[in-house]
């Protein structure tokens, strides 16, 4: 026996479907912001292993450029640790609300087939 959609139910699927891939989005963003963060923290890593006369260089577009100094790189790295953080926390609440929002609504379409079969 086939359910047939009522305008709220097919309203309720399409949200569903949008919440979907709005969190896919949201997934993916978090994990690249991720990989980023933890290259950031391998770099402050490998910075302090350096002996202080041993030459840094950065990236800039295609090319290495030497970094003239040591203290201004350090503390690039750690504004852009912080900014990655933040981003990650702020990502991470917006997957956490669409998780609940797509479970909610999952919700709703599971007690209203339970309906219809029962």
């Amino acid at each position: 026996m086939a359910i047939s959609l009522t305008p709220m139910l097919q309203q309720k699927i399409e949200q569903a479907q949008r919440l979907q891939s709005e969190l896919e989005t949201i997934v993916t963003q978090r994990y690249q912001l991720e990989v980023s963060l933890k290259e950031v923290e391998k770099s402050l890593e490998e910075l302090e292993n350096l002996s202080e006369d041993a030459p840094i260089y950065k990236s800039v577009g295609s090319i290495l450029v030497q970094v003239e100094s040591r203290d201004k790189i350090k503390k690039e790295l750690e504004e852009k640790k912080e900014t990655l953080e933040l981003r990650i926390k702020t990502v991470t609440k917006q997957q956490e609300l669409l998780e609940k929002k797509l479970k909610e609504i999952q919700d709703e379409l599971a007690k209203y087939t339970a309906q219809q079969s029962g």
